[in-house]
Protein backbone atom coordinates (compact mmCIF):
# COMPACT_ATOMS: atom_id res chain seq x y z
CA UNK A 1 0.00 0.00 0.00
CA UNK A 2 1.37 3.42 -0.94
CA UNK A 3 2.01 6.14 1.59
CA UNK A 4 -0.90 8.16 0.24
CA UNK A 5 -3.24 5.17 0.51
CA UNK A 6 -2.14 4.63 4.13
CA UNK A 7 -2.69 8.31 4.91
CA UNK A 8 -6.15 8.26 3.32
CA UNK A 9 -7.13 5.06 5.16
CA UNK A 10 -5.99 6.32 8.55
CA UNK A 11 -7.46 9.78 8.08
CA UNK A 12 -10.72 8.17 6.97
CA UNK A 13 -10.82 6.24 10.23
CA UNK A 14 -10.13 9.41 12.22
CA UNK A 15 -12.99 11.23 10.47
CA UNK A 16 -15.47 8.41 11.03
CA UNK A 17 -14.50 8.03 14.68
CA UNK A 18 -14.64 11.77 15.38
CA UNK A 19 -17.95 12.21 13.55
CA UNK A 20 -19.49 9.41 15.62
CA UNK A 21 -18.02 10.88 18.81
CA UNK A 22 -19.53 14.28 18.00
CA UNK A 23 -22.80 12.67 16.85
CA UNK A 24 -22.77 14.62 13.58
CA UNK A 25 -24.18 13.84 10.16
CA UNK A 26 -21.85 13.80 7.18
CA UNK A 27 -23.36 17.13 6.14
CA UNK A 28 -22.65 18.70 9.54
CA UNK A 29 -19.10 17.39 9.49
CA UNK A 30 -18.60 18.76 5.98
CA UNK A 31 -19.72 22.17 7.25
CA UNK A 32 -17.16 22.01 10.06
CA UNK A 33 -14.44 21.27 7.49
CA UNK A 34 -15.84 23.96 5.16
CA UNK A 35 -16.15 21.52 2.25
CA UNK A 36 -18.99 20.12 0.19
CA UNK A 37 -20.85 17.01 1.27
CA UNK A 38 -19.48 15.19 -1.80
CA UNK A 39 -15.90 16.12 -0.86
CA UNK A 40 -16.50 14.95 2.68
CA UNK A 41 -17.99 11.69 1.47
CA UNK A 42 -14.90 11.14 -0.69
CA UNK A 43 -12.71 11.63 2.39
CA UNK A 44 -14.76 9.18 4.44
CA UNK A 45 -14.63 6.60 1.67
CA UNK A 46 -10.87 6.98 1.26
CA UNK A 47 -11.23 8.25 -2.30
CA UNK A 48 -9.36 11.48 -1.65
CA UNK A 49 -7.18 13.12 0.97
CA UNK A 50 -7.97 16.48 2.51
CA UNK A 51 -6.48 19.82 1.67
CA UNK A 52 -4.35 21.64 4.20
CA UNK A 53 -7.24 24.00 4.92
CA UNK A 54 -9.66 21.12 5.55
CA UNK A 55 -7.13 19.52 7.86
CA UNK A 56 -6.77 22.77 9.80
CA UNK A 57 -10.56 23.06 10.05
CA UNK A 58 -10.76 19.45 11.25
CA UNK A 59 -8.23 20.09 14.00
CA UNK A 60 -9.66 23.46 15.02
CA UNK A 61 -13.39 22.73 14.78
CA UNK A 62 -13.68 19.11 15.88
CA UNK A 63 -11.75 18.94 19.16
CA UNK A 64 -9.01 16.82 17.60
CA UNK A 65 -5.82 15.89 19.45
CA UNK A 66 -3.48 17.35 16.85
CA UNK A 67 -0.36 15.85 18.41
CA UNK A 68 -1.84 12.36 18.13
CA UNK A 69 -3.07 13.00 14.59
CA UNK A 70 0.25 14.35 13.34
CA UNK A 71 2.17 11.62 15.16
CA UNK A 72 0.10 9.11 13.18
CA UNK A 73 0.94 10.94 9.93
CA UNK A 74 4.62 11.02 10.88
CA UNK A 75 4.66 7.28 11.62
CA UNK A 76 3.08 6.45 8.26
CA UNK A 77 5.59 8.63 6.42
CA UNK A 78 8.56 7.25 8.40
CA UNK A 79 7.42 3.67 7.81
CA UNK A 80 7.23 4.35 4.09
CA UNK A 81 10.72 5.83 4.06
CA UNK A 82 12.14 2.80 5.86
CA UNK A 83 10.62 0.26 3.47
Amino acid sequence: MSTLECLKKNFRNELITKRAELNLSQEQMAEKLNISLRSYSNLEHGISFCSALSLINFVNNCDVDKEKLFAMFEKIINDAENN
